[in-house]
């Protein structure tokens, strides 16, 4: 009797991170409540050669109007850093970069503008964010 082969030893795969799928139900909300203050989503986790671009939207805030990159960093309300601190000088230089170059390619001559959405995690569900306009780039 022969004994059949054993089945190949998958490699280790981590276990999937809770923390993205909780990033994108907060990118998720966060455009719907820009679009509900009046802005015009016009793409939302883009990938551009310099980076991704967690939301790219026209400010209904801005006259005249602007192109906004905006970074949606989820945090619950006790996190050590808040989601301002949680942008790195690094990570703010790359989104100034991804924003000229969405505003090239879309032949964009308006102002540009780097905003925060800090989101303020409970539970399973966003409880609320601060929109933090014009997040200076280091």
């Amino acid at each position: 009797m022969s004994v059949p082969p054993s089945a190949p030893v998958p490699p280790s795969v981590p276990p999937p991170d809770p923390r993205a799928g909780r990033g994108r139900r907060a990118e998720a909300w966060v455009a719907e409540a820009l679009q509900a203050r009046g802005w015009r989503v016009l793409g939302r986790n883009l990938r551009t050669p310099l980076g991704e671009v967690d939301i790219l939207a026209l400010a209904a805030d801005a006259a005249p109007a602007a192109l906004v990159a905006v970074e949606v960093k989820a945090r619950h309300p006790l996190s050590w850093t808040s989601g301002e601190d949680a942008l790195r000088p690094q990570q703010r230089r790359r989104l100034a970069r991804a924003l000229m170059w969405s505003a090239a390619r879309l032949g964009w001559r308006g102002p540009l503008r780097l905003d925060l959405a800090a989101v303020e995690w409970i539970g399973d569900a966003p409880a609320g964010f601060e929109l933090l306009e014009g997040v200076e780039v280091l």
